[in-house]
């Protein structure tokens, strides 16, 4: 409806590796409900007047044509970097060909990271070097031409996985990316109960909540993939849908998985769009145990009206953006205790995950530690 820049951008894109047959038929699906609804859906409407919408249903064709038509279980992009010595007859080139989700620009295996190969014909070949790649580089390029671009579906097969950054980590010591602030992770975690809601009404798949989360938790380790370039590089949510559970499925699988995700992205969509309507502050408050007057140390939590990042001090100076954040205990654990042992004045503000800033800015309590 929109093509100025002037709304928030959401972009899906499938079929990087060539076998996963299934997933362009989500984007498919998703772009006909879009064009056949407008005129009589009012949701659907809200979306297309709302959103700039991009869809990419095949990033890696050539792959996904020789998958078609000459060997299935293909998964790479076709190009033969094998020189002499190495498989680069023509009878190997089931073998060639560059992993495109291990070639983008962020925790690459050229970084330091696990889960790439520089063997010319490993699975997970990353190439000569990030994005060598026309397929890799296509991907890169959307959200840098288009910078309205906010948040991000990849939709791969398979598993029934639900997915985001960080995706990628270091061994030994499984040292990952930078993980998402505390309030971003639970911002994640919070439009995934809503999306995975979404796809569970078309037949009653749940995504259970071991498959759900970071990938570098729930899967493994991906160097360079394409979802984390888009959440360090350019600061998008970016989700990764691992589809079904099998690549090459029969019509009537491929057809629920492609109904049943589908109805995951429109509510993307929906997610987006609230996010980018959202004008209303977040509060928060501090959680503590009686009435503030303690005869020794206390442990003290941050309670929120939604997922926020919260900015605080204990010196009794007022909070600025700079100042520490509150963090998490751990993954899937809910916020850090924050322990005070000394009569303290706690001073807080926060944001939430579309940048309102809490009408009381800073919040203040008092905690009174007795001598």
């Amino acid at each position: 409806k929109h093509r100025d820049g002037s709304k928030t951008g959401v972009l899906t894109y499938s079929q990087e590796h060539a076998r996963e047959w299934q997933t362009p038929l989500v984007n498919i699906e998703t772009a006909y409900r879009l064009l056949h609804n407008y005129q009589t859906d009012g949701k659907t409407r809200q979306i297309v007047d709302n959103l700039d919408i991009f869809i990419v249903p095949t990033v890696n064709p050539d792959g996904a044509l020789y998958s078609f038509y000459d060997f299935a279980f293909q998964r790479k992009n076709m190009k033969r970097y094998c020189g002499v010595g190495e498989p680069n007859d023509f009878n190997a080139r089931d073998a060639w060909g560059v992993d495109n989700n291990r070639n983008y620009t962020v925790g690459s295996l050229f970084d330091g990271y696990s889960g790439a190969s520089t063997s010319c014909t490993s699975a997970v070949f990353a190439g000569p070097g990030e994005l060598s790649e026309p397929e890799s580089s296509n991907v890169h390029w959307i959200p840098q031409e288009y910078d309205n671009i906010r948040f991000a579906m990849n939709i791969h097969s398979s598993g029934n996985y639900f997915m985001w950054s960080p995706g990628a980590y270091v061994v030994p010591g499984r040292i990952t990316l930078p993980r998402p602030s505390f309030g971003t992770e639970e911002y994640f975690f919070d439009a995934s109960e809503d999306i995975l809601t979404a796809i569970k009404q078309w037949r009653g798949l749940s995504v259970t909540p071991a498959r759900t989360g970071p990938i570098a938790d729930v899967l493994y380790s991906a160097a360079g993939n394409s979802g984390d370039m888009l959440y360090y590089d350019y600061a998008l949510y970016a989700w990764n849908f691992e589809v079904g559970t099998s690549f090459q499925p029969a019509w009537p699988e491929a057809f629920n998985q492609m109904m049943e995700f589908s109805n995951g992205v429109i509510e993307l969509y929906d997610v987006a769009r609230e996010w980018t309507t959202d004008r209303r502050p977040p509060r928060s408050w501090v959680n503590q145990p009686g009435n503030g007057t303690y005869d020794g140390p206390v442990d003290i939590t941050f309670g929120y009206s939604e997922p926020v990042d919260i900015h605080y001090t204990l010196d009794g100076s007022t909070p600025t953006t700079d100042s520490p954040m509150y963090e998490s205990a751990g993954i899937r654990e809910g916020g850090e205790r924050i322990t005070i042992d000394e009569t303290t004045t706690i001073k807080w503000f926060s944001i939430d995950a579309s940048g309102n800033v809490e009408m009381v800015n800073p919040r203040m309590t008092t905690i009174v530690i007795n001598d």
